[in-house]
């Protein structure tokens, strides 16, 4: 950091530096030769701008709770700063972790056609201009944005930028509640209910106790629900809501309802012969029959027909359903479709929750892919436990679930969130989520659901609690472009 009697030495320098400058010109013309030729440039700009290495302060608690800071260093070299020509800014959109310290930071910039680069004190104590030039060896202080100056050989102009060093404000993997509504009525009253979120808008069906409705409300600092239901539907016609290619979807008495927010309500789409509608794929949709079998369909008009398993029927989920489709990493127009749910009452020794999966390609010339059974395996020691209303939601590159109790009775309600990076195949707790201390919910009427800004949603019965929550990373701006030259 710069001190008054470093100021004081950096305001003579600007003398010192003015002096050089100039010289740089008369030595030139009065060494040069018949074979050298001095070349001079009008424009010129900064290039390139990196830090070094940073102090960090870390807080940290002890297993007793007692609270603590420490000291370190990091390499933010690594840290890409990006340089717009046009506004004339510096700056880097990945933000330096929180507790670095920027007052004394040692910067490395470099320019265009050998261009002399000084920083502006004047922002700091506001005197008017004292620039120094830029060293490598001497520290600047960012806690506010600076002005840098880059001057052209031939000495006629220079190019200003103000220069941002950015630090985050908040741990990245920490994940934070927030009470979105203490008693909401309609949730509230809900004895079973599902929850879908498009974008700006939350869709809720549920069992009120005299039979399934269906509710839209946008996502705002409150949320106020508008019924779209013209008639009340069979009280278990809510375990079929789904997305299907956006639009909020479920079969109800041999028919197909789709749900609109534009005044048509929920309207009959086609006849079905399903009892559960799974969901859907970028390209099908999958549901159950009332004799077990899995069928497929390319559109909510289009004839449904069996699908392809690679083991039997009876494994199939048949309560407790979610659908979740993942992007391939690797191959365009393919996707990995998951199916995880469970098996009704009467299959006494599961312990683990049923899942499948099938690889949807939707490429030219492609092959319809059978779905495969993920055979619960005596070596795999985290499967995910069969727990009552389970729910799982695609979050953060993973799966997250979580349920009431588990039906041997082993866990109790709401105790753990698990998660899975391999679609599915192993699940652990995971120590960033936790419930908050104060919430509670029916078991059997709960609901949770991801939208579009990366907030997890839980929606609770009997209590008529809504929580919002994010990993704060998962907030922060993801900007990649760059700017430099």
């Amino acid at each position: 950091m710069v001190n008054n009697n470093q100021r004081r030495v950096m305001k003579s320098k600007i003398t010192v530096f003015a002096v050089l400058f100039l010289s740089v010109f008369v030595l030139a013309s009065c060494l040069k030769n018949e074979s050298d030729e001095v070349v001079y440039y009008d424009d010129t700009a900064i290039t390139s701008f990196y830090v070094g290495t940073l102090n960090r302060y870390v807080h940290t608690t002890s297993s007793t709770g007692e609270d603590s800071v420490y000291k370190t260093t990091l390499d933010c070299s690594k840290y890409k700063f990006y340089i717009d020509q046009y506004k004339r800014e510096i700056y880097n959109t990945d933000s330096l972790p929180l507790g670095v310290d920027v007052s004394k930071v040692l910067v490395t910039a470099t320019s265009k056609n050998a261009g002399l680069i000084a920083v502006n004190l004047m922002t700091q104590d506001r005197s008017g201009d004292s620039l120094v030039y830029v060293s490598s060896t001497d520290s600047l202080d960012f806690t506010n944005p600076m002005e840098f100056r880059v001057y052209n050989t031939s000495g006629t102009a220079y190019r200003s930028y103000t220069v941002h060093v950015n630090v985050h404000q908040e741990v990245a993997d920490s994940f934070h509640w927030s009470r979105f509504a203490t008693n909401d009525a309609v949730v509230a009253s809900m004895v079973g209910m599902r929850i879908l979120s498009t974008e700006g808008k939350l869709w809720l069906m549920g069992n009120d106790g005299s039979g399934s409705k269906v509710y839209v409300g946008n996502i705002s600092h409150d949320i106020t629900w508008k019924e779209l239901s013209s008639s009340l539907f069979p009280a278990d016609a809510y375990k079929s809501f789904t997305l299907v290619h956006g639009i909020p979807t479920f079969v109800s008495e041999g028919n197909l309802y789709q749900c609109f927010d534009d005044g048509r309500g929920c309207m009959p789409m086609a006849m079905v012969d399903l009892t559960l509608l799974y969901g859907a794929g970028d390209g099908s949709m999958y549901g159950l029959t009332g004799e077990k079998t899995m069928c497929q369909a390319s559109s909510v008009y289009a004839d449904w027909q069996s699908s392809l398993l690679d083991d039997d029927t009876n494994l199939l989920p048949t309560q407790d359903v979610n659908f979740i489709t993942i992007s391939s990493k690797v191959n365009l127009h393919t996707n990995t479709l998951l199916l995880i749910g469970n098996r009704d009452g009467a299959f006494v020794t599961d312990t683990a929750a049923v899942i499948w999966g099938k690889v949807e390609e939707l490429n030219d010339n492609s092959q319809d892919q059978p779905w495969f059974y993920y055979t619960p395996s005596a070596e795999n020691e985290y499967l995910l436990p069969r727990l009552y209303n389970l729910q799982v939601v695609k979050y953060d590159l993973a799966l997250l679930a979580m349920g009431g109790r588990s039906f041997d009775g082993k866990l109790s309600a709401f105790s753990h969130f698990y998660r899975s990076e391999d679609e599915g195949i192993t699940w652990h707790t995971d120590a960033i989520y936790n419930l908050p201390s104060d919430f509670s919910s029916s078991e059997t009427s709960f609901a949770m659901t991801c939208d579009a800004n990366n907030y997890l949603w839980l929606f609770c019965g009997r209590t008529g609690q809504v929580w919002r929550g994010r990993t704060n990373r998962l907030g922060w701006n993801q900007e990649k472009v760059r700017y430099e030259e």
